[in-house]
């Protein structure tokens, strides 16, 4: 008996970050019952992973952000005409196709096939749009479930849409947390000092990067040995450099590019550092929880599930706040500190790959 055929629309699956991750679990982990093609609205071929087991299909851009002449008459013929460009890469039939994201993969699902909308961030920025909004409402008008991963993301979508609301499930990302702390046993081979901060992810505005500069300085003013790596790729990347040298910061911020296998670092800091603006759930955070690092954060997304009462992490819009609280805990002894290990380490238990797949496929199922 042949398998049932799965098609996931997502914005890039070749960026590197947290849902390209969770994605690629997700269709690894389904690719026993189902084959699986993968169809990327825009390839930027950053962080490619070796490991998958599904079919990735030929991108309907390449380098989007290559503001060409090309580029952008090709960009406002797919915002009227997204199925064309989608049946141009792949006219075949699917048993189930799969929105990864709101708004652009959503656009691309078909009418005439058993349909989820996954949402892996708030939409409350959707207020402002009125256009995309109502754009956005038809579609999922004929999606036959709606899912969110965090209850933040739930929220905004209930706010937004109420009257899908019968729609809706539930489903936190899931983790292969014994891949994790397998990886991160490798040696990590250049010096990283531990007892250090450390973010991973985009060097780009909305994830907050000038922020977290901003208030590292202000650490470093208290504590001068203090050291941040900057793990990832991005447009901010001169910025940082800049901001380096004019704040003095050469000996205490390193920019170490994109790392196929950050868990090594995150393993040796002591704890996670992302300040964006917006985030569905964040992917950096739950690994660090597995490998028993606190974090810090803005309270975006679902941080607020993850913190469990500051037993784990410290989140907090306010520079000053932030800085109070790194100062304060970067002073103390190790074994003094507010976060505890064994605490976050268990704390993440119930985030595991073998639960979102189970959960996934009884969806399908439903179907």
């Amino acid at each position: 008996m042949s398998k049932k055929k799965i098609l996931f629309i997502t914005w890039s699956f070749s960026l590197g970050g947290g849902a390209e991750k969770i994605l690629e679990n997700i269709s690894n982990g389904l690719s026993d019952e189902y084959d699986i093609d993968v169809l990327e609205i825009n390839h930027r071929g950053i962080g490619e992973s070796n490991t998958r087991k599904v079919n990735v299909l030929k991108p309907i851009f390449k380098n989007l952000e290559n503001s060409s002449f090309f580029n952008k008459i090709k960009w406002k013929l797919f915002l009227f005409f997204p199925k064309l460009f989608r049946y141009l890469v792949t006219s075949k039939k699917y048993d189930y196709e799969i929105a990864f994201n709101y708004l652009y993969p959503v656009y691309l699902l078909s009418n005439d096939v058993k349909t989820i909308s996954w949402n892996h961030g708030t939409i409350y920025n959707l207020k402002n749009h009125k256009f995309s909004r109502i754009r956005q409402g038809k579609k999922l008008k004929y999606v036959n479930k709606i899912i969110s991963i965090s209850e933040k993301t739930s929220e905004s979508i209930k706010e937004i849409y109420p009257e899908y609301d019968k729609k809706m499930e539930l489903v936190y990302n899931g983790y292969d947390f014994q891949n994790i702390h397998t990886k991160s046993l490798e040696d990590v081979n250049i010096k990283f000092e531990e007892d250090s901060l450390i973010y991973l992810g985009r060097i780009e505005e909305t994830k907050g990067i000038k922020r977290l500069l901003e208030v590292f300085k202000n650490v470093v003013e208290k504590i001068p040995d203090k050291k941040l790596y900057l793990l990832g790729k991005g447009d901010l990347e001169e910025y940082v450099s800049k901001f380096v040298v004019d704040n003095h910061l050469e000996k205490n911020v390193f920019m170490l590019g994109y790392v196929d296998n950050p868990y090594p670092y995150i393993k040796k800091a002591s704890y996670v550092v992302l300040l964006s603006e917006a985030e569905g759930f964040p992917t950096v955070l739950v690994e660090a929880l597995a490998l028993g690092k606190g974090f810090i954060s803005t309270p975006v997304g679902g941080t607020k599930e993850l913190y469990n009462n500051q037993k784990c992490g410290f989140i907090s819009d306010d520079n000053e706040e932030i800085c109070n609280y790194l100062i304060e805990e970067l002073s103390k002894k190790k074994e003094d500190r507010f976060i505890n290990s064994e605490v976050c380490q268990k704390y993440v238990d119930k985030y595991s790959l073998d639960k979102q797949i189970v959960s996934i496929k009884k969806i399908i199922n439903e179907l």
